[in-house]
């Protein structure tokens, strides 16, 4: 079981989810809100706009009509023969001008015949020149005039001055005909224009950046004003492209009143003027603000109904994913009951992974009841093995026991060898001397007898000895080969469990493929729901979930992965143990064969020697029966005695061979008995592992 991080909150699936609707929810409300907002205010932008605009070209076209009926007025008496005859006066023509202006109406103040000097005659009769004026200098270049209207500190009022040239009958500008205007007709014309909210239009002199009609009370366009704005940005950008003589619509803040304004600039055609026709922002766009307040209040109900329904879908999504939980929680418990299985309640992709985790512990629980039957013949192979070991330690001791009594035996038998050493060199002084002590030939030849009998007797002794010997090897070697075969089926045994344990780690890898592919999988569908946009959110969670659960049983799988390696590593050393326990095994029986051998040769030797010895008293005898015979025997004796002597040499050689023989035996029973003791630490170590093997396997119910 997985070990909680201390200190990390835990936020559940189901919060996650319902976050996450609701975080999709709210982006998705706002994207549509600020869509729809953007889209009703671009097109209530142009329909807003288009409407600013048609007004200021209607108040433009207003303006220009005014204009055009002055010059036309203008152009009219222009067109007068006596205005275009050079010798008609100035005085004339100037009083023919009052009487037309007379007649044209009241608010005409003045109106003069300026000649190609620029002369006038003023109302009280006086001729002055006016040449320096920009109404007559603008008119006698051929240009129709029109000032802005100004106070005129002479009749304190308002005037505007008209002009148009004067052709004669060539052609030629011989004056210009100025008309001047009192009052303010452009303002009385704009202050009857609402473009919205109150506001009123009013024109500007881009070319001299002064303001010629401002129907706003508390406002000025004037740029050279005392407040300084910035051309970059707001009003002062506006009026900057008014100065340049720019057109165009555009929204700011006007800084003397802190209002927010849409302005309008259409230049007026024949004049240096700018319609500037502003209207209030709010008074054009204050549906849309309220709209986008509708907005905010949908948006936040929306919210509150859709976290209602989202949290009853997401209970109704997770609690499959609980059941799943719950199963899992029971099989990583110390019961480990792989029986549990989940119901297929849902017939989707949840319905899926259960049917797939189902599937997995199914497998799993196979798994284990394999491991289990495996557990059960690794007890029976260590009950086994152990068994074959006592026995094998037992013989060991044995064979122990009967190459002491040997080795006891060949040294009672070196002794009565040298023994019979000395009383044969005795008996070879005592025939050298045969000539000089014929006398003692009775109590010698005694005392040969007797030595040889003893003799015989050891020899026989001995010859019981080699026998037991022989038989005891052949016991050890039938114990030998009974070993032997008991650890072949033993290292057979062991290489089915090495075989079984591949087929588990082969199983193992197999899971971690499937958790590979569902991994995989996961990540696929977290594509595809990618892919399928808000659509697919639902099921990238769930993807998500896969990918961890397959995460999870990765992680589990290397942990088995390594269990079983350890196991893999804890039968190559039993398989690596025994094939030294074979090898010792096969060292001993050639060992024992190899002495069994020499024993026989052994006993070979004692044959002969009993043989001879045989023959020794057969002598005697006759030497006791015939002491006539003594000197002619004699020689018979002295050859016989270099004959027992050679014997005696071959007996002392025999027993030297033999006790080495003897020594490498018991060398090669204390090597036995090491690896009989390293074995038994080995079976031991074998049942230990078994024992944990079979606690882990049995915390699995199958």
């Amino acid at each position: 079981m997985a070990k909680t991080r201390i200190g990390k909150l835990r936020i559940s699936l189901a919060v996650k989810l319902l976050v996450m609707f609701l975080a999709v929810l709210f982006v998705a409300n706002i994207i549509f809100g600020e869509v729809a907002y953007r889209e009703a205010s671009v097109g209530m932008t142009r329909s807003v706009y288009s409407q600013i605009d048609s007004l200021s070209w209607d108040v433009v076209h207003q303006i220009q009509a005014i204009n055009d009926k002055h010059f036309q007025t203008l152009h009219s008496i222009a067109e007068l023969a006596i205005m275009k005859d050079e010798t008609v006066s100035l005085a004339d023509k100037q009083n023919q001008l009052k009487k037309v202006a007379a007649s044209i109406g009241s608010n005409i103040q003045n109106m003069a015949f300026y000649d190609a000097q620029g002369n006038a005659i003023t109302d009280d009769g006086r001729l002055m020149n006016f040449a320096a004026r920009p109404y007559f200098k603008e008119s006698f270049s051929g240009k129709d005039f029109v000032s802005d209207p100004a106070l005129s500190a002479v009749t304190n009022s308002i005037l505007q001055h008209y002009g148009v040239p004067v052709y004669n009958e060539n052609h030629k500008p011989i004056g210009a005909i100025v008309m001047v205007i009192q009052g303010n007709t452009i303002l009385d014309t704009i202050s009857k224009i609402d473009m919205g909210g109150g506001m009123h239009p009013s024109v500007i002199n881009w070319a001299t950046s002064t303001t010629v009609a401002n129907a706003n009370e508390g406002t000025d366009e004037n740029a050279n004003g005392d407040q300084q704005l910035d051309e970059t940005q707001g009003l002062g950008l506006i009026l900057a492209n008014i100065f340049q003589g720019k057109e165009g619509i555009d929204a700011f803040e006007d800084p003397n009143i802190h209002v927010h304004l849409i302005a309008s600039y259409k230049k007026i055609p024949g004049t240096t003027w700018t319609l500037f026709g502003v209207a209030s922002y709010d008074y054009y766009f204050g549906t849309l603000s309220s709209m986008n307040r509708s907005l905010t209040y949908v948006n936040m109900i929306t919210l509150l109904i859709s976290a209602v329904i989202i949290v009853i879908l997401v209970r109704l999504l997770i609690k499959p994913l609980t059941v799943v939980k719950k199963s899992i929680e029971t099989i990583a418990s110390g019961n480990a009951d792989l029986t549990q299985r989940i119901p297929a309640a849902s017939n989707d992709e949840i319905g899926d992974v259960v049917r797939g985790f189902n599937t997995f512990v199914e497998k799993l629980q196979g798994i284990v009841t394999n491991l289990q039957l495996s557990k059960s013949n690794l007890i029976s192979v260590d009950s086994g093995l152990q068994e074959t070991t006592q026995d094998a330690s037992a013989s060991i001791t044995e064979i122990i026991a009967n190459i002491e009594s040997v080795n006891k035996q060949i040294l009672s038998q070196a002794d009565s060898v040298q023994e019979t050493a000395g009383a044969v060199n005795q008996i070879s002084s005592n025939i050298s001397s045969l000539e000089r002590m014929i006398e003692s030939q009775a109590a010698s030849v005694t005392e040969a007898s007797a030595s040889v009998e003893q003799m015989i007797g050891n020899i026989n002794a001995v010859n019981n000895s080699v026998g037991k010997m022989i038989e005891s090897f052949h016991t050890l070697q039938e114990h030998s080969s009974a070993g032997f075969t008991t650890q072949n089926n033993a290292n057979e045994k062991i290489m089915r469990i090495e075989e079984q344990s591949k087929m588990l780690q082969e199983a193992n890898i197999a899971i971690a493929n499937i958790a590979e592919q569902t991994n995989l999988l996961a990540m696929n569908a977290a594509i595809e729901a990618a892919h399928a946009g808000e659509a697919g959110k639902g099921f990238a969670v769930v993807a998500d979930e896969i990918r961890k659960l397959s995460e999870t049983s990765t992680d589990q799988s290397k942990t088995i992965g390594n269990e079983l390696q350890k196991i893999s590593e804890t039968i190559q050393d039993v398989v690596s143990v025994s094939s030294e326990t074979n090898t010792a095994f096969t060292a001993i029986t050639n060992s024992i064969a190899e002495t069994s051998q020499i024993i026989e040769q052994i006993k070979g030797a004692m044959e002969e020697q009993q043989i001879g010895s045989k023959q020794i008293i057969d002598a005697l005898h006759a030497m006791n029966n015939s002491t006539s015979e003594v000197r002619s025997a004699s020689d018979e004796m002295t050859e016989g005695n270099k004959h027992i002597l050679k014997e005696i040499e071959k007996l002392q050689i025999s027993t030297d061979s033999m006790k080495g023989s003897i020594d490498e035996m018991h060398i090669g029973v204390e090597r036995m008995n090491a690896t009989g003791a390293a074995l038994s630490v080995i079976t031991g170590t074998v049942a230990d592992n078994i024992k944990k093997i079979g606690s882990e396997i049995d915390l699995f119910k199958v």
